[in-house]
């Protein structure tokens, strides 16, 4: 019993500190003042993530890709097209990811997270 509610905070704590709810509860009472709860998903999160963490890695490796394959046309050095590649995808992903920052809207109804909380 110790063990599972070890487990469960950490989980919790987890969730807090990455700043990530999965899923959130509601609660609303019903006309029998009967509590029903209600799961939402946060995709806003899940796509920040997304965006942030793994967008520049897959961006760099095409960028990589597309670089190899411009060395091989012109009969380059294959490894200067492939670093040159990986830099000019990791601007273009430099470049998406601050129009996505500048797109994305704050939601209001997100929890707000305190280091006090914690």
């Amino acid at each position: 019993m110790k063990i599972k509610y070890l487990l469960d905070l950490k989980i919790i704590i987890f969730r807090k500190v990455i700043g990530m709810k999965a899923v959130q509860q509601k609660e609303i009472n019903s006309k029998n003042n009967e509590k029903i709860v209600q799961n939402k998903k946060n995709t806003n999160m899940i796509l920040a993530a997304f965006m942030i963490f793994i967008l520049p890695i897959i961006i760099i490796f095409v960028g990589v890709l597309i670089g190899e394959s411009i060395g091989e046309a012109v009969n380059g050095s294959i490894i200067i097209f492939q670093v040159i590649g990986g830099i000019v995808g990791l601007i273009i992903d430099g470049i998406i990811i601050k129009i996505f920052d500048k797109s994305s809207k704050i939601d209001k109804n997100a929890e707000k997270i305190h280091w006090d909380d914690l």
